[in-house]
């Protein structure tokens, strides 16, 4: 377990702490320099937790960019409540961009070419406008395998890439594993990339294991009512089974 509680007070504390240090928020489409912040959200887990922290954000007076999954089993984001989330999410000024799973199209070890993955990638950010319009250009990957760490790719714009990944300032609480501070903030104001996963944080602490599960619960439970009020509990599909009554 990390010496960091991951609780939403505390994340507010940790995002508190970059705002008061004169840290700037900036997107990934700015000029990214000394004194900025590219604050990054990955939804791996959870689009409800996600709009708490996006509220939190928002009281604060900051923006970040949140990368939405389109293939995970987690969670859909076509479906209504899940759309309404990060409907909500772009509502409070925050940036929504495409969260690219390299892993539903090819194996880690064997890499597309770069025109299969910009093409792929641009299906999938076409797919993304019709839940948010307008989505950032920029990717960032899902478990990102080796072959996309620090590197470039013709037709794409990728969190990982130099410029974002290790010219500036690298932190991300992947797996729950940040020291006390959770970001430790330099002295001579370079430039930082922070990753924070929503789906970690709670209202009380948690272990990585018990957040995974509740996404896990959580997606059987809207499942399970979708199942019970679209099949179980319809009428209309009831008399279409029966078919028309003798009068």
């Amino acid at each position: 377990m990390s010496a960091v509680e991951f609780t939403l007070d505390r994340c507010r504390s940790i995002l508190d702490r970059l705002r008061s240090a004169g840290y700037a928020f900036r997107g990934y489409d700015d000029d990214v320099g000394a004194g900025d912040v590219l604050l990054r959200h990955d939804v791996d887990l959870s689009p409800e937790r996600a709009v708490d922290v996006a509220r939190i954000e928002r009281e604060l007076g900051i923006t970040a960019t949140y990368f939405v999954l389109l293939g995970s089993p987690l969670y859909n984001p076509f479906d209504a409540p899940v759309r309404e989330a990060f409907e909500e999410i772009a509502g409070l000024g925050h940036d929504v961009g495409l969260h690219f799973s390299t892993h539903q199209h090819w194996p880690a070890t064997e890499p597309p070419t770069e025109a299969e993955l910009a093409a792929r990638i641009r299906d999938e950010q076409a797919a993304l406008s019709a839940v948010v319009p307008d989505p950032v250009s920029t990717v960032s990957f899902h478990v990102p395998p080796e072959w996309v760490l620090a590197r470039t790719f013709e037709g794409v714009e990728s969190t990982y890439e130099p410029r974002f990944f290790d010219e500036i300032d690298y932190v991300a609480d992947s797996g729950q594993r940040w020291r006390e501070e959770g970001v430790a903030i330099p002295d001579d104001g370079r430039p930082l990339q922070v990753l924070i996963h929503p789906g970690l944080w709670g209202e009380a602490d948690g272990s990585f294991e018990a957040r995974v599960q509740a996404a896990v619960d959580d997606a059987d439970r809207r499942t399970r009512e979708y199942a019970r009020s679209r099949y179980l509990e319809s009428e209309r599909i009831r008399r279409v089974a029966t078919g028309p009554q003798e009068v």
